[in-house]
Parts: C-alpha cells; structure tokens; sequence
C-alpha cells in the first residue's frame, strides 16, 4: 500500500490563527481531516503583522494543537495571505501559435500566460498568482481550454494578484521561525472559495463572502471565472470594538458578550423589551442594559458590511443576478440573523459554509471559521499532484490513487 500523503494549510488571521493536517490515502479520494488547531491571533491589524513575536507565538500555539492532534509534525505548509495591500487587475497577453499546422500546444498555452503576466509593479510589490480567466483564439469567442485547436493567434485573459513584499515576508518568516517551510502561498479568498464551493455554483454564478476579524472578502464567480474579488475593511473585531466602547468595558469582556448574548435584528424582535443583566460579566454591580441598544450595534456593522457587498455586486453588474446565491464563510457568520440579514440587503438566496470537499472531524469540516485553512489545503494538492504523479509512475497502485483523485480534484477547481 503507498505510504499516506500529508498536507497542511495554516491561515493567519486578524482574531485566530487556524491551522489544518489532512491525509489522503487510497482507502478515500477525499482528503481526511486528521488535526486542526487554533489560536488568538494579537499580531495583525488588518491583515499586516504588526508584532512579530506575538504572531511567532500564536502561530506556534495553534501549530502544536494540530500536531498534537494528528501526531505527527509540520515540516511544510500552505500559507493563505490576506489584507487591504492585496490588489487585483486583468491583463491580456497574445502570441502566434508556434506549430506549423497550427494546432496550440501546451507550450503556446504556458507562452501566452507568461506574456499576459508582464505587467509593471512597483518594486516592494510581487505578484501572488496569475489565474487564467479565457482564451480567444483567432478573434473567436471565449473558451476555456485551446489545448489541441487550430489558429494562428492566442491570446489569454488572466488576472493578476499581487501584495506588498514586506508584509509577505513578514508573514512568512512568521511560520519559518516555527521550523515550517512555506510551501506556497494562497490568496485567502481563493482559498475560502475553493474549499466552499463546487463547479456548478461557480459555473451558475456565486458569491462569496468570507467574514472574518479584521477584515472581511469578497469573490464573483461566473462561468468558472472569478469575475471579482476585494477584501472589504470591516470584520467581526469591529463589532467587538463597538460594543467595548458601549459597555465602557474591555475587548475581551465585549467579544464575550457579543458571543453569548449578540444578534441581528432579523434574529431578535425589538419590541420585546428584554433586558441583559451584565453585572457579572462586567465586574458592577447592577449593570442592566436593554438587549435591544447590543443588537443595535451589531446591525449597524453587519449592514455596513452588506451595504459595501451590494456595491461590489454593483461595480460587476451582478446585483440579485447570481443563481447559486450567497456563500457565508469565516467566523463572523456564526452570528445569529445573519443569513437572514443578508438575504434582506442582497436579494439572493444565501447559505453558511460547510466544506464539501473534506472526511473527517465534523467539528472543523462544519466550522465556517476554518474554511481558509481547508482552501490552503486543498490549493496545496491541486499543485502537488503533478509532482507526486510523477513519482506514482513507478508504482501502479500509487498511480490508480492519485489518477483517481486528479479526477475528483477536477470536479471542483475552475
């Protein structure tokens, strides 16, 4: 039987580290979830480290309970980057087709990718990924794989995402100080988009939102194609704040509070006059405020949060025009009244996040909160594979494996 393959996927948040263990074998063609772990991340603002030691600490914590958790150790990870400094932008590259029957080769396809990819950044910024977007060959219209066509002229559609090189470095020489290599880095809302949806949802049309601390995300997809994708600068953190600041009290009393007792209005009838006693959570004697003045706060946030959402759906002319509807993932959306809010404000049907890609522990595969993570993961094998086909020639049960998952592999990337 071939030894099992492990994988990692660590995710670095602006509340929680969050770090993953899977393992395939050839007993499932799904990855199996076999640790996770996580951690209060006091390092980053925003997506940008802004204690190292701290960051070097949390990483640690949450990396120890994965491994103790899975019993075996991380030497190398997948790391997903996110933040405010994270850009993206569209670029077209065209080439005449090599071949003299001009038929495309895979070397034309790798040719135009690479002309499409010169574009001019400046020099404390690098590009994260070049995904392809379309192909148009001859003037025609769009399609998805030239692989074996006739024309003389390609031309490749692909979008750019590129981040500051400091605040890359910095993330990454967080997790090399805990003796893991970074395999590879991944742009957070792929990540969340690859482990939450499927290929008919991005084919019909879906967003999704990942909801996270600091910061919250945005993708578009239609036709397999990430028409957009933005991180938005509001996240669950900011409502914490806000409610510290009502309360006259701590952020970490207020993130209790808002866990144990907040709500959106959608979940909570205002009219009924319930009142919160706080006394002991607070540290005062008779701290008694109405429920209503917490819900207040939260729907203040989350509909500023859906209001710039709506915005962003209107820049790509999709408002209310995305059959396969709303993704929520991210920890924010464990929020009670949430789902309901956000079908209110974006007319679209919308659904919480559960990672359809993964066996496992149900606690992590159901966990919104760990959706990044999972993504990081499974954009790790997607690159691997070519790599560890290559050594399964040798080997035909290797080989049957791994062909066997390139297959599921394909049901879900774009």
């Amino acid at each position: 039987m071939p030894r099992p393959y492990t994988i990692s996927g660590i995710d670095i948040g602006n509340s929680q580290v969050k770090v993953v263990i899977a393992r395939v074998n050839s007993d499932s063609l799904k990855p199996e979830i076999i640790g996770s772990g996580s951690a209060v991340s006091n390092g980053l603002r925003r997506g940008v480290i802004v204690d190292m030691e701290e960051t070097i600490e949390n990483v640690r914590s949450a990396v120890q309970r994965a491994e103790a958790m899975a019993g075996t150790k991380i030497k190398r990870s997948y790391l997903a980057v996110n933040g405010l400094h994270v850009h993206s932008q569209t670029s077209r590259g065209v080439i005449a087709v090599s071949r003299a029957d001009n038929e495309i080769s895979q070397n034309d396809i790798d040719r135009v990718i690479k002309a499409a990819s010169v574009v001019s950044l400046p020099p404390n910024r690098e590009i994260i990924h070049v995904i392809p977007k379309n192909f148009i060959v001859d003037g025609a219209e769009y399609v998805k794989n030239p692989l074996g066509m006739k024309g003389v002229r390609l031309e490749a559609d692909v979008l750019i995402i590129d981040g500051l090189s400091p605040y890359l470095r910095n993330l990454i020489k967080c997790v090399n100080q805990n003796n893991i290599e970074v395999a590879g880095l991944v742009y957070a809302p792929i990540a969340s988009s690859l482990s939450v949806l499927d290929k008919n949802q991005k084919e019909y049309g879906v967003v999704n939102i990942d909801f996270g601390g600091g910061t919250s995300s945005l993708s578009v997809y239609e036709e397999a194609n990430l028409l957009h994708s933005i991180i938005l600068p509001i996240g669950s953190r900011h409502i914490t704040n806000d409610l510290a600041v009502l309360l006259r009290t701590s952020i970490d009393v207020a993130e209790r509070i808002k866990i144990e007792h907040g709500s959106t209005s959608n979940a909570e009838d205002l009219r009924k006059r319930g009142e919160l006693d706080l006394s002991e959570v607070i540290g005062e004697k008779n701290f008694v405020i109405p429920k209503k003045q917490i819900i207040k706060v939260i729907d203040a946030r989350t509909q500023e949060l859906f209001d710039i959402v709506s915005n962003e759906l209107k820049k790509v002319s999709k408002t209310g025009l995305l059959p396969a509807g709303v993704v929520l993932s991210g920890g924010g959306v464990n929020l009670p009244g949430i789902i309901m809010l956000a079908k209110e404000k974006l007319r679209l049907p919308v659904r919480m996040a559960r990672s359809i890609h993964f066996e496992g522990m149900s606690e992590t595969v159901d966990d919104p909160a760990f959706s990044v993570a999972m993504g990081a993961v499974l954009w790790g094998m997607s690159g691997e594979l070519g790599e560890y086909g290559g050594k399964a020639a040798a080997s035909p049960d290797n080989n049957d494996v791994w062909g066997k998952f390139m297959n599921w592999l394909k049901n879900f990337m774009p």
